[in-house]
């Protein structure tokens, strides 16, 4: 039976010792305080009921308007499509690529592959797929920019106001609630147990394939 675990840290390359069964928080290197690994209590279950949730409010702020600008009687909606309208429009084609791509294809991409791999994980049906989408969920994390879009709309509204009435949609209070939702699924989120339990996984199939 194992009593202690074996990390080396990908900053200073110093091999730490740590004794099991692991206390819940995070790991830091005692040399150079790098974060070794986050050793949260019911991780797996809670990315994927947070993957689920985050898929419906990233839907519904999507699909609905994020807020109505009421100016002398004359009403007008904005959605998350807007911006990116505009910004075409005006011939701005790369920042209205980047905008799509930051604020709705990676985000959309990230929870969705995000729900399947955790989904797996949670049910204990691990496929080959599992590799790929998790390498990719990795690469999309720097690239989803919902906080700063969020910042932006704040910016606008906060300007908006005193030209005329705001009216907030349903999109407005699912985009508010998906960003720290996220946020805190990126806090609790380990690669390392994830990578571990599909390690596991695979060699468990090995030794069925090999009996």
């Amino acid at each position: 039976m194992k009593t202690h675990r074996h990390l080396c840290c990908h900053a200073c390359d110093e091999l730490v010792t740590i004794k099991l069964p692991e206390k819940e928080g995070r790991y830091r290197c005692p040399t150079c305080g790098h974060t070794l690994f986050k050793n949260y209590k019911n991780s797996i279950e809670k990315s994927y009921a947070i993957s689920i949730a985050s898929l419906i409010l990233f839907i519904v702020a999507n699909y609905f308007p994020i807020l109505t600008f009421s100016v002398i009687g004359q009403n007008s909606t904005a959605t998350f499509m807007t911006a990116i309208e505009y910004l075409y429009r005006d011939g701005d084609y790369i920042m209205a690529i980047a905008v799509l791509m930051t604020t709705i294809v990676v985000p959309f991409t990230f929870i969705l592959f995000a729900m399947i791999v955790f989904g797996m994980l949670y049910h204990g049906k691990i496929y080959p797929i599992i590799i790929p989408m998790l390498r990719i969920i990795e690469d999309l994390r720097p690239w989803g920019m919902l906080d700063v879009f969020l910042i932006g709309v704040l910016v606008s509204v906060v300007k908006l106001v005193k030209m005329g009435t705001i009216h907030f949609g349903i999109s407005f209070w699912a985009f508010v609630s998906l960003v720290p939702l996220m946020a805190y699924a990126h806090m609790i989120l380990d690669p390392h147990k994830v990578w571990e339990i599909i390690e596991d996984a695979g060699m468990c199939l090995y030794q069925k394939e090999h009996k």
